[in-house]
């Protein structure tokens, strides 16, 4: 389970591709985005529906997604001109899911490692249908003659439970299976889940560093009925040994054959591309990605990673191309992108980055946008030089500004994933920051907010003591982003301040969400919206996905309700069609509001 459907998540194409030109036959199965899909469906949503205990804006969702399952599919997964904006069916659809998979042990929070197993081990309840579902799928990866090894990759805390849980399915099934764990929570939790006996009660063996060259000794000690204890860089209950060397130029582009490349989330399809590993920066403090690739970092050429683009685009039909590294290198990507299209190709990008100096330069951000890039993806902590320094984030506050004024310029949209909780932070420094992202937010968008999270392999968690401010706790209990961020987010040791607690310091992050009203969104929450703007009308059209229960309007998209005046309005409904018509004076104005809040159209 996550959050993320917009497109495949790239290490499995990764390692599948690696595999395939090694002679090694690999499937990959992206079980997230077929939950996803699974959950959609009539029958399933029937069966939710049955079993009750939904409020009034569950039951009228799920029964419009049940009653509009060919709208909604045909909008959000084929990609299809319906009657259905995009955004809205895709707003609709994660609602759904949000409702499908509440309270699943999928979805559970836990707080420490040994809950993790706990979780793992319990089987779900009847009426969770969300881990039947995906027991289901997971069965259906098996056939009769199951596959030798199983690779399950765990990006996310929230994963750890439920691929150790598929673990012990696979192997009740198919006890034979050789099943490994990797991904980036193996990498950042290897040691602490190799000294754990239950980690290896259902899981042979654990990758915590690349896994292409692991997997190819694996599957060639598999082949030759050798111990898999063997095997350079697998850990078992033997132990470990290095792993083999592997640099990124060593892989051929990834291989989204087998995934459902065109039903991803996104309104066209995305292809995700890496051109590096780890971070050439690599010193933010409380960058766990970073801190554990400080002297590896490895890079494509700009050639190599202008083929990886080209082979994608032709391969899959992708016209957007999303850099999904930590940190991208802008020169490298751009060279890269100006290489493809000089060879013919149109297609446009996004990037992930931080607030680079060299974004002040309007020039070669002009270049970036000539070159196809229209969207970045920053980490905003903080417009505090004094604090830049102290998380080591190697980046000038005094070119904020200009950065947003030349992006926003040059019509490439900068996204930025907010961050509180910094050490050191004054309550001054916290709405100096935050009065900066509110005089600049006609310019930017706003995709999260998180608080800072000691995460293992950060130098956070391992060398506190050089971070002013910050006691790290020891012990099993983790803190997390509960409240801000999908099923809690990034977890890491209990972090404690000296001034300010930790949960004064999230209202200050709950007080930036509150006030900064973001203008680059891709959709407009009603509370954005000016109501002395609003026009008095005489009659609204209600949108299809706005429902009346009870004498009041549920807006199904942005869970919201409103009242509609009795007396003021009348509600008239003719077969599908539902319309407000004003009585008074008061009843136009309140349709004026309601209109300004996208909940209708005049007729």
């Amino acid at each position: 389970m996550t959050e993320a459907r917009l497109f495949p998540y790239l290490s499995l194409p990764m390692l599948v591709a690696y595999l395939r030109r090694h002679g090694v036959t690999a499937v990959q199965s992206d079980l997230n985005i077929a939950l996803t899909h699974r959950l959609l469906e009539p029958a399933v949503l029937g069966k939710r529906l049955r079993l009750g205990g939904l409020d009034e804006f569950d039951e009228a969702l799920l029964s419009f997604a049940a009653d509009q399952h060919e709208l909604l599919y045909s909008t959000v997964v084929r990609k299809q001109s319906t009657s259905l904006p995009f955004e809205v069916g895709f707003r609709l659809v994660n609602n759904v899911m949000d409702i499908m998979v509440r309270d699943s042990v999928l979805t559970r929070p836990v707080t420490s490692l040994p809950e993790v197993f706990g979780l793992a081990e319990s089987d779900a309840p009847a009426g969770d249908l969300a881990a039947h579902e995906h027991d289901e799928l997971t069965r259906a990866l098996l056939p009769d003659r199951p596959a030798r090894v199983l690779g399950i990759s765990v990006a996310y805390f929230s994963q750890l439970a439920p691929a150790f849980r598929m673990a012990r399915l696979v192997k009740q099934r198919h006890p034979g299976t050789i099943v490994v764990l990797g991904g980036q929570q193996l990498m950042m939790r290897g040691a602490e889940l190799a000294a754990m006996p239950e980690t290896f009660r259902h899981v042979d063996a654990l990758v915590t560093t690349q896994g292409e060259a692991v997997l190819h000794r694996l599957a060639e000690a598999v082949e030759a009925d050798r111990p898999i204890h063997e095997v350079p860089g697998l850990v078992t209950t033997h132990g470990s040994s290095p792993a083999p060397e592997h640099h990124i130029a060593d892989n051929p582009p990834p291989d989204f054959d087998g995934l459902p490349f065109s039903s991803y989330l996104s309104p066209e399809p995305q292809m995700p591309l890496i051109s590096c590993v780890g971070c050439y920066w690599g010193r933010c403090t409380f960058c766990s990605y970073g801190n554990r690739s400080r002297g590896q970092y490895q890079q494509l050429t700009q050639e190599q990673l202008a083929d990886h683009v080209e082979h994608g685009l032709r391969r899959t039909g992708a016209r957007f191309v999303a850099f999904v590294d930590e940190n991208c290198n802008l020169r490298l990507v751009l060279g890269a992108a100006e290489l493809v299209r000089a060879r013919g190709h149109t297609f446009t990008w996004s990037t992930r980055n931080r607030l680079e100096p060299l974004l002040a330069d309007r020039a070669f951000v002009r270049r970036m946008y000539d070159a196809g890039c229209r969207l970045m993806s920053v980490g905003y902590e903080t417009n505090s030089q004094r604090l830049l320094d102290l998380v080591d984030k190697g980046v000038r506050a005094d070119l904020y500004q200009r950065i947003v004024e030349v992006l926003d310029e040059s019509g490439i949209v900068l996204r930025l994933s907010v961050m509180g909780g910094l050490p050191g932070e004054t309550a001054e420094e916290a709405r100096a920051s935050r009065e900066f992202l509110v005089r600049n937010s006609a310019r930017l968008g706003i995709d999260a907010a998180q608080m800072m999270i000691a995460e293992p392999t950060s130098l956070l968690a391992s060398e506190p003591r050089h971070r002013t401010g910050l006691t790290v706790a020891d012990g099993d209990q983790l803190q997390s982003n509960n409240g801000f961020s999908y099923l809690a987010g990034r977890h890491g040791k209990v972090i404690d301040y000296e001034g300010a607690t930790r949960e004064e310091r999230a209202d200050w992050l709950r007080e930036t969400v509150r006030v900064v009203l973001p203008g680059k969104n891709d959709e407009k929450h009603p509370r954005w919206k000016k109501a002395d703007g609003a026009k008095p009308a005489d009659e609204l059209v209600l949108h299809p996905w706005i429902v009346p229960v009870q004498g009041r309007l549920i807006d199904l998209r942005w869970r919201m309700r409103y009242g509609i005046g009795p007396g003021h309005v009348t509600l008239r409904a003719s077969g599908a069609s539902r319309r407000l018509t004003a009585r008074t004076e008061l009843g136009r104005k309140l349709l004026g509001l309601l209109k300004e809040a996208d909940v209708g159209d005049h007729s």
